[in-house]
C-alpha cells in the first residue's frame, strides 16, 4: 500500500488507522499530536469515546453541550485548594505540548485503511468536520459523528461511493 500523505494542520486533528474489520466493525489505532504512541481501539464505540475525551482534554473544539453533573460542586475554596487548583492547571498547559511531527503522524497507516478526521465543530451533541480517507486523498464533510462512522464503514464494501460526492451526504 501507497504512503498517503495528508496535511495536518490543525491542533484536533487526528489519524485513524483501521486495521481490522471483523464483524461489521473496525478495530486500530488513533493517533494524535500529543502523544508519541497511538490508541488502540476495538471497535467504533471505544473509538468515539476516544476521540470525544481527546477532545474535551484538548479543549477544542468546545462542546455546546456539556455532560450533566448532580455532584456538589464546593462553592468556596481555602488557599491550599486554590493553588493545587493553579498547579494542576499548570501541568494540564505543559502536557498539551506537541511531541509529533508531521512526518512522523504520516508514517501511520493501517492495515485496511487510514482517515484523518477535522473536527470543525461539536454542536448540537455531536460532531461536525471533514475526514480525508488517506489513502485515495478524498475528502467529504460530514454534520455528525454517525455519518462520520458511515463514511469510514462505507470503504469496506463500496469503497468511494460515498466519497465521490464530496457533499458527505448519503
Amino acid at each position: 500500500m501507497d504512503r498517503a500523505y495528508v496535511s495536518l494542520a490543525a491542533s484536533s486533528v487526528v489519524r485513524i488507522c483501521c486495521d481490522s474489520f471483523e464483524n461489521g466493525d473496525w478495530s486500530g489505532r488513533l493517533y494524535t499530536w500529543y502523544k508519541e504512541k497511538p490508541v488502540s481501539f476495538r471497535n467504533a464505540g471505544e473509538l468515539l469515546e476516544y476521540m470525544e475525551g481527546f477532545y474535551d482534554w484538548l479543549g477544542y473544539p468546545q462542546a455546546s453541550v456539556k455532560a450533566r453533573s448532580f455532584r456538589r460542586v464546593p462553592e468556596r475554596t481555602d488557599v491550599s485548594e486554590r493553588s493545587s487548583i493553579q498547579e494542576n492547571r499548570m501541568k494540564q498547559k505543559e502536557e498539551k505540548a506537541v511531541v509529533t511531527k508531521e512526518e512522523t503522524m504520516n508514517k501511520h497507516q493501517g492495515e485496511k485503511a487510514t482517515f484523518v478526521v477535522r473536527i470543525q465543530y461539536r454542536q448540537n451533541a455531536s460532531w461536525q468536520g471533514q475526514v480525508t480517507w488517506a489513502e485515495k486523498n478524498k475528502t467529504v464533510p460530514f454534520r455528525s459523528a454517525l455519518e462520520l462512522l458511515k463514511l469510514i464503514d462505507s470503504t469496506e464494501g463500496v469503497p468511494e461511493e460515498n466519497w465521490d460526492r464530496g457533499d458527505g451526504q448519503e
